[in-house]
C-alpha cells in the first residue's frame, strides 16, 4: 500500500480541521453517474444491535460512554462484493465470500464520552432481517495466513483517519471519477463539512450503479477488522467494521494462560 506523505497528511487535516481525508482523495465512474448524499442520520433503538453483544457498561479508555445507533441510509451492492478501504487511498480487495446483490441498510454505533466528544465504534451493513448468532473474521480476497496481523485477523489499514465501505464496483468507479471531476470533489468536501459532528463525519457516495459510505474511523488511523455475522444456519446476515474501541461479542477469545 502506498504511504501518505507528510504534505498530503497536512492537506487532509486542514480540509476539515480533523482527520478527514479529502484533498488527496482519488476516485472515478461512468460520466454523470457519480454523486454525494448527505441526508441526516436518524436514531434507532439500541436493541437494533443487540446481536453485537457490546459489553455493558460500555467504556472507552476507562470512561463510561453513552451509545447511540444511527441509520445512515442504504448501500447499493450490485456486485455482491463489499470492500473496506482507507477513504483517502481507496485501494483494497473485497471481502470473501460475496453476498447476494441488493440494497442494504447501513448503521453505525456512536460512543459519546461525558465531555461530549463522539467516536464511531462500529459500522454495520444488515444483509438479512435476522440476528447474528456468531461472528467470523471477514477475509480480504487474496490474503492467506502469512498476510494476517499478529492476532491472526484479516485487516485493512486506515492512514487518513477515515474508512470507506463500498460495493467493489462502485469503489473502482469512485476512485476514477474523483480524479477527473472537480465539481464532485467540491460536493464531497461540502457534504463532509455539513455532516461534521464532534470529532467525526460521514458521507454516502454513489458510483457505477453502486454506492459506498465514508465514516471517520474510531479514534483515527489504525488497522481494522471486519466480521461476518452468521445466523444459526451459518448464513451471512451482516457485515460489521470494528474500529477497535469497545469490547463486543465478535472479538476473538483471549489466549489461554498456561502455567
Amino acid at each position: 500500500m502506498r504511504r501518505l506523505t507528510s504534505i498530503r497528511r497536512r492537506i487532509v487535516l486542514k480540509a476539515l480541521g480533523c482527520s478527514i481525508a479529502i484533498s488527496g482523495l482519488h476516485g472515478a465512474l461512468a460520466q454523470g453517474s457519480a454523486g454525494v448524499d448527505g441526508l441526516s442520520p436518524h436514531r434507532l433503538p439500541l436493541t437494533t444491535l443487540d446481536d453485537l453483544e457490546i459489553v455493558q457498561p460500555a467504556e472507552l479508555e476507562g470512561e463510561l460512554v453513552d451509545l447511540t445507533v444511527l441509520s445512515l441510509g442504504a448501500l447499493d451492492l450490485p456486485s455482491g462484493r463489499l470492500a473496506g478501504v482507507d477513504a483517502l487511498l481507496l485501494e483494497g480487495a473485497p471481502y470473501v465470500p460475496s453476498v447476494r446483490p441488493g440494497r442494504y441498510p447501513v448503521q453505525i454505533v456512536v460512543a459519546r464520552v461525558p465531555e461530549g466528544d463522539e467516536r464511531v465504534a462500529f459500522v454495520q451493513v444488515k444483509l438479512a432481517d435476522r440476528p447474528a448468532q456468531r461472528w467470523t473474521n471477514a477475509l480480504i480476497e487474496g490474503e492467506d495466513a502469512p498476510a494476517l496481523d499478529e492476532d491472526g485477523l484479516s485487516v485493512f489499514e486506515v492512514e487518513s483517519g477515515v474508512a470507506g465501505l463500498f460495493d467493489a464496483t462502485a469503489l473502482a468507479g469512485w476512485r476514477a471519477e474523483l480524479t477527473h471531476n472537480q465539481g464532485l470533489f467540491r460536493e464531497l468536501e461540502q457534504v463532509l463539512r455539513e455532516n461534521r459532528r464532534p470529532v467525526w463525519t460521514w458521507a454516502r457516495v454513489r458510483a457505477a450503479g453502486g454506492s459506498g459510505f465514508l465514516v471517520t474511523a474510531g479514534a483515527g488511523e489504525g488497522e481494522y477488522a471486519a466480521y461476518w455475522g452468521r445466523d444459526r444456519d451459518d448464513a451471512i446476515v451482516s457485515l460489521v467494521l470494528d474500529f477497535d474501541l469497545l469490547d463486543w461479542g465478535g472479538l476473538p477469545p483471549p489466549p489461554e494462560v498456561t502455567a
